[in-house]
């Protein structure tokens, strides 16, 4: 399992991700002497802040879509053979080193 959200980009280094309890979770290596690459480190750092929420909030929509799916309401779907649920469910299990 990964370090438990949230994760906020640090305000002492807009490089550096810290846990809740100000712990470092992650640092963007870059090149500090050019400038121009400083705002994609930063997008960088705000990307991996999200990755646990983006991870929550990933499982809970496929959770819920195959729900929908399984109630009966959208008719006739497999959402096991849905190429959306499929790639969803991949990026998960990435995330969560099952794969």
């Amino acid at each position: 399992t990964h370090t438990p959200g949230p994760w906020k980009v640090s305000l002492k280094d807009d490089t550096v991700v810290v846990d809740a309890n100000g712990a470092e979770v992650a640092m963007i290596d870059g090149d500090y002497n050019h400038p121009p690459t400083w705002p994609i480190m930063e997008a960088n750092a705000r990307l991996i802040a999200a990755a646990p929420d983006l991870l929550d909030a990933l499982a809970d929509m496929v959770s819920m879509y195959v729900r929908i799916a399984e109630s009966g309401d959208c008719g006739f779907w497999d959402p096991e053979k849905d190429d959306e649920v499929i790639a969803a469910r991949a990026a998960i299990a990435k995330a969560r080193g099952e794969i």
